[in-house]
């Protein structure tokens, strides 16, 4: 199985059986944002003597950011301070690291309690790569160079206002639509040409909620499709 937990990100550990061909875990909580992996034949219990350790790095730097996992590159945000926040591409192999592409600074590095660092996980799609830093920064990467293709930032874009920890949404592609929460009384929900950062809907909350630490969803209800999230007051 590739799974992944990286907590803090000071260190990432690969455990696994093998790296035969897998399923892509290429956003927050997989394919389809619902935490289930379709994948088969995987152990009911750890070996006695443990899992077989493959590889380990310690040089990823901070923050609480989850990897997204395409093909063989493993995607991931993390912190250097707080003046830089990036995301890198590493190598399922070996980890070792194939680019590293700073996008912005740590968002609200004065947040009581205080826990500033890099918060949420890229979301692939295709040759593209889209990642949310804690201050806002939103960015368009090329997955092969780490190349920025274009760049906004929720707070000066959008007016937005993110919570006390941040921005920590997971940004939602859904075709050709990115859609986000900047939060605040312009756009509290954004969608976005996912090319060109084109806006192409902005839904304001009456009173401009603030965004919460919650990423959006696609369902269909009643024959309608609709993007579910969660801002600060519900």
């Amino acid at each position: 199985s590739r799974y992944l937990a990286a907590c803090g990100a000071l260190s990432v550990m690969i455990t696994a059986i093998s790296f035969a061909p897998a399923a892509d875990w290429p956003q927050w909580r997989g394919p389809n944002r619902d935490g289930i992996s379709k994948e088969l034949g995987l152990l009911k219990e750890w070996p006695k003597e443990g899992p077989k350790l493959l590889w380990q790095v310690k040089d990823l730097g901070g923050g609480f950011s989850t990897p997204s996992i395409v093909g063989s590159r493993l995607y991931v945000m993390s912190n250097q301070g707080l003046e830089d926040e990036f995301v890198q591409a590493r190598d399922v192999k070996d980890g070792k690291q194939i680019w590293s592409t700073r996008i912005g600074k740590v968002g609200n590095p004065n947040q009581q309690p205080s826990y500033p660092a890099a918060r949420s996980t890229p979301t692939v799609d295709g040759e593209y790569l889209y990642a949310l830093g804690s201050d806002g920064d939103l960015a368009c990467l090329e997955v092969g160079t780490g190349k920025v293709r274009w760049q906004k930032n929720l707070r000066a874009d959008f007016g937005g206002k993110p919570g006390v920890w941040a921005y920590s949404e997971s940004p939602l592609i859904d075709g050709d639509v990115l859609v986000c929460t900047p939060g605040g009384d312009q756009a509290t929900l954004v969608a976005l040409n996912k090319k060109t950062a084109e806006v192409m809907w902005k839904c304001a909350l009456p009173g401009g909620d603030a965004a919460a630490y919650a990423s959006a969803i696609v369902v269909e209800m009643a024959g309608i499709k609709q993007y579910i999230q969660l801002v600060q007051k519900g």
